[in-house]
């Protein structure tokens, strides 16, 4: 076997699986050539008004028109993983986003002239997502605000699962195993990719679930398994950074009002549902046009108190979040607090201590950063 020198072993900054690390745990400098990656601007809009606080942290951030040029098609993704068959309200459960912020988002876009407006998700079991709740099963709680934009601006927004609606796969490359992902075409052949996730931990093996993370959704079960096991197996991290520097979400969105600590995800795997006004006083709605710096600043104001902490304050804990690390090691967007700048809150202020997830992901790597 070739010897591969540590030099071209940080360079090439590749994430070999789930269970192994990064090449950061190298002696010495925690980079051999830091990514060469300039300042991110996140905003954060906070309120009990939840149209305002989510139109709020986009025009932090220089607005709606900065992401979506007239004329253009969208495709949003919100994370639907609990579509209303689960017995509860997946919103106030905080499992979903809620339909506020999503509303809030499509019209700013529609204001900002698109096209048309995909709200998707891969479904993966055979089921359909319910839009829109029903007597107990409380499903995405969407439509009715869809409705109300198809007749103000026209019929330009569509609810669709995937699974029904792809024609096609653009492969993309990935340095896994698998060596190529199938995107749907109606993500890959949009102009503008825009993620809706909400506050969320997770269980093993990737201890946040923000707006990264959410686009495993997309990717179609019919090749990789329910629930993509095939994905997890050629390692879950990478893929997340593979399919996030393919298709380069615009804007990355995350919804603060309810959320979820612990396991995570939904509350069937032992995830605790969060009111985060309860915690902070009112609702956050985190945006930002660098996914990695937008997942990042979430990370780092709800896990104030996850033991141990690095020693390099500026990594902080998205250093211990293995694809948030290798992300930015690969040059897909910012993690280091100096060169994040927030707008609208100080993050003291509203810095939270959620649950760790239970199966000691955290932290992912055996030894602090120095």
């Amino acid at each position: 076997m070739k010897k591969v020198s540590r030099r071209d072993f940080l360079k090439s900054g590749i994430c070999f699986g789930a269970s192994l690390v990064c090449a950061d745990l190298m002696a010495g400098s925690v980079f051999a050539e830091k990514p060469m990656i300039g300042p991110s601007l996140i905003g954060i809009g906070r309120g009990m008004d939840i149209n305002k606080i989510t139109k709020d942290a986009i025009s932090l951030i220089g607005g709606m028109e900065k992401v979506v040029k007239p004329g253009q098609k969208v495709f949003i993704k919100p994370n639907y993983i609990a579509g209303g068959f689960m017995g509860h309200d997946p919103v106030t459960s905080g499992e979903i986003p809620h339909p506020e912020v999503i509303q809030a988002v499509v019209n700013e876009c529609l204001k900002a002239g698109a096209k048309e407006v995909v709200i998707g998700e891969w479904f993966e079991r055979p089921l359909d997502i319910l839009w829109q709740g029903k007597e107990g099963k409380e499903g995405a709680q969407i439509k009715e605000r869809v409705d109300l934009l198809n007749k103000k601006f026209g019929q330009r927004v569509f609810l669709v699962n995937l699974r029904n609606h792809t024609k096609h796969f653009k492969y993309i490359p990935s340095l896994t195993k698998l060596g190529k992902l199938a995107i749907p075409n109606l993500v890959a052949e949009a102009d503008a990719v825009i993620s809706i996730a909400v506050l969320k931990t997770h269980h093993r093996p990737i201890s946040v679930t923000l707006g990264m993370k959410n686009f495993i959704g997309i990717m179609p079960s019919v090749l990789y398994g329910e629930p993509r096991m095939k994905l997890h197996e050629a390692g879950i991290n990478q893929v997340i950074i593979d399919i996030n520097k393919a298709i380069r979400p615009k804007l990355t969105v995350i919804s603060g009002v309810y959320g979820m600590e612990g396991e995570g995800v939904v509350t069937s795997f032992g995830g605790i549902s969060v009111d985060v006004s309860k915690k902070i006083g009112s609702y956050l709605v985190i945006a930002g046009m660098d996914s990695l710096a937008t997942d990042a600043t979430a990370a780092r104001i709800i896990t104030d108190n996850w033991q141990p902490q690095p020693f390099n304050n500026n990594l902080g804990v998205p250093w211990y979040i293995e694809h948030l690390r290798c992300g930015f090691q690969q040059g897909l967007g910012q993690i280091e607090k100096s060169k994040i700048i927030v707008k609208g809150c100080n993050l003291t202020d509203i810095s939270m201590s959620w649950e760790m997830p239970k199966q000691k992901v955290y932290p992912e790597l055996p030894n602090h950063v120095k």
